[in-house]
């Protein structure tokens, strides 16, 4: 929606132009003066009215009457009677945009035109219960519809009945919409084109695991009924649509139809593992605004992680598996045959990506191309913001094959002065959509209503005729536009003044020049773009999935997968919860810190060396389920060295023994940390401390002990010769004596 920069500026040219000519008296009398002496209305209605159907869509100078179908709804406690149903049309035109716009946003109670009371244009209802819901049909003869010029005109539906409180000419419950007036004056009009652009986007939620989060609410949306369901619907139209889809979207409904697996560390089934080799030491090379790493996106790669061929699926994963793969398969025949826009993947905020981070809108193109050639849809690349406001920086950073829609309040001048609808701005085309019609009906009826977006579609269309102008009306549906049946927004635009064409048969069409100061980008405007908190989160969670893939033996699809979720945590979907979108990717962030930590180092708590050098054991455990290969680094006093124990593998759930040498400089006891890392040095998560006593022995030491060793056996040397130079003299008396007393 517009900001309010923006909404002030349209509402003082609405202003203007109304107080230039009639079409502030027209204004003032159908829409902006609450009629004289009209009584004041509850704070809600007690009845509900709702429009199914208004056939003829528009009026013209012919005599054909105005048919209204519908439902009234008791929405009260209490009962309700004699219920009388009446139409009313307002007396003056609207004749111009501005004053379409400004008539829209006015009260519902507001007095619009008189209803019209002759006798069989209006319906009865006897009784309605509390919650009772019954259907009504009115047919107003052309003749009891007073107008005759041309423009657009107020038409509705007023309920009065009986209840507990006294009736009165109040209406109970009401219904407003516009009609046009083009006369046929017996010639047929000229036309306007008119492309209708359908959206399929969704904000993709994730769990920390990497599954598809709110599987509750997808499962509704899918269902019959359902949002996503419902819009599918649009292709029964018998006119040419233009679907505008975010592939992000397709591949979480894929993600649900394989069971909704968690991110998985499992080898790339598509690569044949090889031998490991030595890593390179060279540093990736950064892409510009995004983390340094591998281009995740440099081959294709499916959408929904590998899938364990053992899990088995639950009940309830089996019925939303059932439902994503129908509606993947209605979607495939849905575009089979109609022109298919792909936003960048995630429906990234681009204007905020040019700021903070110019290689994700890179990232988002590329990855959006492969998924829809992976589900085999033919799609041309587009960035279509979803309140219609593009900064021109985003405008610039546009591949060359992009298609830019805009909406006319991204301008100075609205409408900007563009006979196609197309501008050349900034080396690029850009297709200008109608805020008006993207604004659907006045209230009480939901703005987005299928019906009430029919009726402002070709107000808009007639107005801009009225005009002169021939420039064709680009309807953006809304981004979260919700039909319970889309029919009405198609049956009844068959009127001769209208032509139906495609976004892509537009594009064709030359465009005019405009300069880049015609662009209106507010600071509000860049405000509500996402920040930088969330860009930042972006990029830790990048750096550590870079970091997890890294350390696993085999190749894998880490990298991808984690690219896919940032790329939808930049969702502009995300903008009205910004803070909760970061969080919730610091918390997929810190869950792979997780998994990195889960390969660990043990060791005894000390150490002591009997030497200047020795080893001891450590081990390396990993937690993951798949092979990891890694180093260990080691820090410490400076004083011991460790020989480099190189690339380390260990398969997955093992337990890897380790004899780290080390080295003592100096005696003493030395703090020392071992650290896990990935093959280039960086550390995973894990850790452990212990000490180092080294008890070296000096070179004196061991020269005093040889000294004393030495002595030692000089001196047992002298002995043992002293000992037996003693012995030879014993034995020498011995034999003198001897000899003597032989003598004697």
């Amino acid at each position: 929606m517009p900001t309010t920069a923006r909404a002030l500026v349209l509402a003082t040219l609405s202003l203007v132009l109304a107080l230039l000519g009639p079409a502030s008296a027209s204004l003032a009398t159908a829409s902006a003066e609450p009629r004289k002496g009209a009584p004041a209305r509850a704070a809600a209605d007690p009845l509900k009215i709702h429009l199914d159907s208004i056939k003829p869509s528009a009026l013209s100078d012919d005599e054909r009457p105005v048919r209204i179908t519908g439902t009234l709804t008791n929405q009260s406690d209490e009962q309700w009677t004699d219920i009388n149903l009446y139409a009313l049309v307002s007396a003056s035109p609207i004749v111009d945009a501005p004053s379409l716009a400004a008539s829209s946003a006015i009260d519902a109670d507001e007095f619009v035109g008189e209803r019209i009371v002759t006798p069989g244009t209006e319906d009865t209802v006897e009784v309605l219960e509390p919650g009772e819901t019954t259907e009504f049909r009115l047919k107003v003869p052309r003749s009891e519809i007073l107008v005759e010029a041309t423009g657009v005109y107020w038409l509705g539906v007023h309920a009065l009945g009986s209840s507990s409180v006294e009736r009165d000419i109040v209406a109970d419950g009401r219904a407003r919409t516009f009609i046009p007036l083009v006369p046929r004056s017996g010639k047929n009009p000229d036309s306007v084109d008119a492309a209708i652009v359908v959206p399929i986007r969704e904000t993709v939620w994730l769990t920390p695991s990497g599954r598809v989060d709110r599987v509750g609410r997808w499962a509704r949306s899918l269902a019959e009924g359902g949002r996503l369901h419902s819009i599918l619907a649009a292709d029964d139209a018998d006119v040419p649509l233009t679907w505008l889809v975010d592939p992000a979207v397709l591949a979480a409904v894929a993600r649900l139809e394989e069971g909704n697996p968690d991110r998985s560390l499992a080898p790339d089934p598509a690569v044949t593992p090889e031998p490991t080799e030595e890593p390179s030491d060279e540093p990736a090379s950064p892409t510009d605004g995004a983390p340094a790493g591998p281009d995740p996106f440099s081959a294709p790669s499916d959408p929904i992680p590998p899938v364990d061929p053992d899990d088995e699926l639950t009940e309830e994963e089996q019925r939303v598996a059932g439902l994503a793969g129908a509606w993947l398969d209605r979607f495939r025949q849905v575009t089979a045959d109609q022109p298919v826009l792909a936003l960048p993947y995630g429906d990234l905020d681009v204007s905020a990506a040019a700021v903070h981070g110019p290689g994700y809108y890179q990232q988002a193109v590329t990855r959006s191309a492969q998924v829809m050639a992976w589900l085999e849809v033919a799609a041309t690349p587009a960035i279509a913001p979803r309140d219609g406001i593009l900064s021109p920086a985003a405008i610039e950073a546009a591949t060359p094959d992009t298609t830019i829609m805009v909406a006319d309040t991204s301008f100075a001048s609205v409408p900007p002065n563009a006979p196609q609808s197309m501008v050349r701005l900034l080396e690029h085309k850009v297709v200008v959509t109608s805020s008006g019609a993207a604004a659907g009906g006045p209230s009480p009826t939901a703005s987005a209503d299928p019906l009430a977006l029919r009726q402002r579609l070709l107000s808009e269309v007639a107005l801009r005729l009225q005009s002169g102008s021939r420039s064709p009306v680009v309807m953006m549906l809304p981004a979260h536009w919700r039909p319970v049946d889309p029919s009405p927004l198609f049956t009844g635009l068959e009127v001769p003044w209208l032509e139906p064409i495609s976004v892509a048969d537009l594009t064709l069409r030359p465009a005019a020049s405009m300069n880049a100061v015609g662009l209106v980008y507010t600071d509000e405007d860049a405000e509500a773009a996402l920040d930088v908190l969330n860009f930042s989160a972006a990029d830790q969670f990048t750096t550590r999935a870079n970091l997890l893939a890294g350390t696993l033996s085999l190749p894998n699809l880490v990298r991808q997968q984690v690219a896919d979720e940032v790329l939808m945590s930049l969702s502009s979907g995300h903008r009205v919860n910004a803070a909760r979108a970061a969080e919730s990717v610091r918390e997929a962030s810190v869950f792979v810190a997780d998994q990195m930590a889960s390969v660990t180092v043990d060791a005894p708590d000390a150490v002591t060396l009997s030497s200047e050098s020795g080893q001891f054991g450590a081990d390396l455990v990993n937690g993951l389920d798949q092979p990891v290969t890694v180093r260990i680094a080691v820090e410490s006093d400076g004083d011991l060295e460790f020989a480099d124990q190189g690339p380390i593998q260990i398969s997955a759930g093992a337990r890897h023994r380790i004899l780290p040498r080390v080295t003592a400089d100096r005696p003493g006891i030395h703090q020392v940390r071992l650290v896990v890392t990935d093959t280039q040095g960086e550390p995973l998560g894990s850790s452990t401390n212990l000490q180092i006593r080294a008890a070296q022995v000096s070179g004196l030491i061991w020269l005093l002990l040889a000294g004393g060793a030495a002595l030692l056996f000089g001196t047992i040397a002298v002995r043992l010769v002293r000992r037996l130079r003693d012995r030879g003299k014993a034995g020498d008396k011995a034999d003198d004596k001897a000899a003597g007393e032989q003598v004697a």
